[in-house]
């Protein structure tokens, strides 16, 4: 599968998770219909049986006050560019790397608990799932290799196939995994065999 590259702009994993689960996006059915690449990746979320369901979010509220005093809310946006532009820069964490040919690499987690979604979080609980999301530039493919290695562990877990993906924004590497133990937990991802990104579950 390493020489199938998408015809146009790939569709994301989570587009890709939505239609396989809802369907009705004709413009998604006539691209994957066309192209290799996306429709393998769609082949894969329809084969695995472990995914998480897709990530819904919530729409955001409009306050009256927006309305009531735009000029406040124009100040408002400006301060905060400034603020933006003047606050020194924080480092790149661990989850992000920059790997030759593809550029900067961000890896994360999603985390399912009880039928809640989170993709906030850096904890665990017996019977939580986690699925591992990845955003780079469109364009490229990336081959995943998921890691995890609890504290004091001599070697680690491989609970995901080695995966090749199109990247994109938050793409979703097929498959999940649990976590179970009192000791934090590291994921790392290695990318193309070039770089490796990593984070931190903690248990709770």
């Amino acid at each position: 599968m390493a020489n199938l590259a998408c015809i146009g702009e790939p569709i994301s994993w989570l587009r890709l998770e939505r239609y396989a689960l809802a369907g009705g996006d004709t413009t998604i059915r006539e691209h994957v219909d066309a192209c290799a690449a996306c429709r393998h990746c769609l082949d894969e979320i329809q084969r695995d049986v472990v995914a998480l369901p897709v990530l819904a979010v919530p729409a955001k509220r409009r306050r009256w006050w927006r309305f009531a005093v735009p000029s406040f809310g124009v100040l408002a946006a400006a301060a905060l560019i400034l603020l933006l532009l003047l606050r020194p820069r924080a480092p790149h964490g661990e989850n992000v790397v920059t790997v030759k040919g593809v550029g900067k690499v961000i890896v994360d987690v999603v985390r399912e608990r009880a039928g809640t979604i989170r993709d906030d979080v850096r904890t665990f609980k017996p019977g939580d799932r986690f699925k591992v999301i990845v955003t780079c530039a469109p364009t490229h493919e990336v081959t995943l290799d998921v890691a995890v290695q609890e504290t004091g562990a001599t070697q680690p877990d491989r609970p995901l196939a080695k995966a090749l993906l199109v990247c994109g924004n938050r793409i979703a590497v097929p498959g999940a995994f649990s976590l179970t133990g009192d000791k934090s937990h590291r994921v790392c991802v290695r990318i193309s065999d070039q770089a490796t990104a990593c984070l931190t579950l903690a248990p709770e």
